[in-house]
């Protein structure tokens, strides 16, 4: 300190070569003892020049010192992945730093994208020695290195590099098959994976956005739909004992059973009765309805088989009849219509 009436402070000036000098301070009061130069470069000798200057600005002769900063810490002595298993993560275990000094540890993670290393955590006390990254994705290799720093934001060498990966995923279904002759359904089956504990099924109508399902244990899904001639689309996937998940299998197309053609009508009239001779474009027909009106009334005629004669005419009637195809399902055509007058 300079204590003379007219000193109103110091300029602080610093060198890396002795020879081109940068103001780094001013420090605006004569009674200042001391000056903290941050951000250096470890185990490198700066040059300095100090000197006070007057109320008027103007300085004096300037003082020459030197001095050499800290090296860095020594890196960690030991770092390993801890092989754990579970979805999307890497536990990574390490030695504390044995300089007392250290405050905490940074860890950092190499990015493939920039190629640079990212600081991922900021690790505190000394003593905390493992450190689990999560959210990461399946099957991807990481890299990963420790800088430990001390309560004067020194820091140490990084720590030897290590590889680890995350766990993979499951084996991608194949051989998935949907069916497209069942009524009101559409089962599914697809080929088992090895370690995989359950099955996750996805849908859509249009073949896009796929929706999720249904889970299952088994290799088998029935996804009961309720309507007839109803295409839908399906992808699945294999889930392990971690929860990974694979990728979604290619799509297969279902269908539930349409309803049965409708049935070809011929008729035999005659004067008290009409003949029904009627048969099944498809062969699916097992029995008819036919629906009855004579514009009063509809009467129902269930059960029928070809040929079928109706008596129950009277004259001078026109009688509107519709005749339904259903198959063993239960499932019902769309109605062929025929009018009889007598």
């Amino acid at each position: 300190m300079v204590n003379k009436p007219n000193i109103a402070g110091y300029y602080i000036q610093r060198s890396e070569d002795a020879k081109k000098y940068t103001t780094i301070a001013k420090i605006e009061s004569k009674y200042v003892t001391h000056y903290t130069d941050i951000g250096l470069k470890p185990n490198k000798v700066y040059f300095y020049k100090i000197s006070s200057y007057t109320k008027k600005g103007v300085p004096s002769f300037a003082k020459f010192k030197q001095a050499r900063t800290l090296d860095k810490l020594e890196a960690i002595p030991f770092i390993a992945n801890a092989g754990l298993k579970a979805k999307g993560m890497i536990k990574i275990i390490f030695r504390p730093h044995p300089n007392e000094r250290v405050e905490g540890y940074y860890i950092e993670r190499f990015n493939d994208e920039s190629s640079k290393w990212e600081k991922i955590a900021d690790l505190e006390p000394r003593l905390r020695a493992e450190y689990i990254d999560k959210g990461l994705i399946d099957g991807k290799v990481y890299r990963y290195r420790i800088i430990a720093y001390t309560f004067d934001s020194i820091k140490s060498y990084p720590s030897k590099v290590i590889v680890a990966q995350t766990l993979q995923k499951p084996q991608v279904i194949v051989n998935l098959s949907a069916t497209t002759n069942l009524p009101k359904k559409i089962e599914l089956s697809w080929q088992k994976v090895p370690n995989a504990v359950e099955y996750k099924i996805y849908s859509s109508d249009i073949d896009a956005a796929y929706e999720p399902l249904a889970t299952t244990k088994d290799t088998h899904y029935i996804d009961v739909v309720q309507k007839d001639g109803y295409t839908k689309y399906y992808k699945v996937t294999s889930i392990d004992k971690y929860g990974i998940e694979s990728l979604k299998s290619q799509a297969v197309m279902g269908a539930t059973l349409d309803i049965p053609a409708k049935p070809i009508v011929s008729i035999e009239k005659n004067t008290n009765s009409v003949k029904f001779i009627l048969s099944s474009p498809d062969k699916r027909a097992v029995k008819y309805l036919i629906k009855k009106s004579d514009g009063d009334k509809i009467i129902k005629i269930h059960n029928v088989h070809s040929p079928y004669v109706d008596t129950d005419i009277k004259a001078k009637k026109t009688y509107d009849y519709k005749v339904y195809a259903i198959d063993k399902n239960g499932l019902v055509s769309k109605a062929s219509e025929i009018e009889v007058s007598f």
